[in-house]
């Protein structure tokens, strides 16, 4: 999906977002549609491709997570930008993604739910002092109701001090929504909390390789959810968590939270740890650490459906009891 974007990740420079859209299906028409107060937009794109597929025939969800982040990073250095991004840039900010919430709902893990056309809308949410939050959703074969649905708290930075800054007055004043208490709820429960890592973990090492970086060759926030994945997979496979010893991939993922901690770069040397929750077995944990200096980086989060496949719900029930 968006095959010409996945070169063009958060803190890119494009020139227009909805020409290098065009690219990933040159046969196509395919444009990013801003509305006029630049806080909402939407595309339609032909739907998951191949490689979106994982080897079990599910959606594959880190795919999908980082076709989401690129249309709104397309979204934000489109020529009619999203949020008036362009603006932004020009005066010297930017912005990282601080955490990520993802819901997925259990029909989109369905055979007789189309996967083609999707539709990615992105929409702002909260206006903080230092950070604004987005909703990112996906909805399938034309259907009204997203599939999945991604919180993205974007933190502003500037450019020149590598520094956190408030949030312009002007653009303040321009996007700031007036908030319920049911939006500060849902928006406080967003915010993740990292699990203190046990002894016992599932420990990768590995080195970033360019095509997991930015522009500006940071890692991207879609290839830490990718090593979380990795490392489940492999921990599952030689049997390493108590409770689900068949396989990672039989279940089919229903949540997960990300938090950024400190960046890292092509060629960095980081390792992966994951470990099973104390309390609930269809969550996992991942600590992602500089191997330099043992510092961690990023945290992960995953919740999992209980429905999978009879053998691995067996023994899943087996190894829980």
């Amino acid at each position: 999906m968006l095959q010409a974007l996945l070169h063009m990740r958060e803190n890119q420079h494009p020139k227009q977002g909805h020409e290098l859209t065009s690219k990933a299906y040159p046969s196509l028409n395919l444009r990013l549609n801003v509305n006029n107060k630049q806080n909402e937009v939407d595309i339609v794109l032909p739907g998951l491709r191949y490689d979106d597929i994982d080897h079990f025939g599910q959606p594959d969800i880190w795919r999908v997570f980082d076709m989401m982040n690129t249309v709104e990073t397309a979204a934000f250095y489109n020529q009619e930008s999203f949020l008036d991004y362009n603006t932004l840039l020009k005066q010297n900010y930017s912005t990282i993604t601080k955490a990520c919430s993802v819901d997925i709902k259990k029909d989109f893990y369905e055979v007789v739910t189309p996967k083609a056309p999707v539709e990615v809308s992105c929409k702002l949410k909260r206006v903080g002092n230092t950070s604004f939050t987005t909703v990112v959703e996906l909805c399938c074969g034309g259907k009204m109701k997203p599939s999945v649905s991604c919180k993205n708290i974007h933190t502003i930075i500037n450019v020149h001090e590598n520094s956190v800054e408030q949030i312009p007055e002007w653009w303040r004043k321009r996007y700031e929504i007036k908030e319920n208490a049911v939006e500060d709820k849902n928006h406080q429960a967003m915010f993740v909390n990292p699990q203190e890592k046990p002894m016992d973990t599932f420990y990768n090492e590995f080195s970033v390789p360019l095509s997991d970086t930015d522009i500006r060759h940071k890692t991207r926030c879609a290839s830490y959810f990718q090593y979380f994945i990795e490392n489940a997979s492999i921990a599952s496979n030689k049997q390493f968590y108590r409770n689900i010893q068949r396989n990672f991939h039989e279940f089919h993922i229903k949540k997960f939270n990300l938090l950024y901690l400190q960046p890292s770069n092509w060629g960095d040397g980081l390792y992966s740890e994951s470990w099973e929750d104390n309390k609930n077995p269809l969550i996992i944990h991942c600590q992602i650490s500089s191997q330099k200096d043992r510092i961690p980086i990023w945290y992960g989060q995953i919740s999992l459906f209980s429905e999978i496949t009879p053998a691995g719900l067996h023994k899943l029930v087996l190894n829980s009891g």
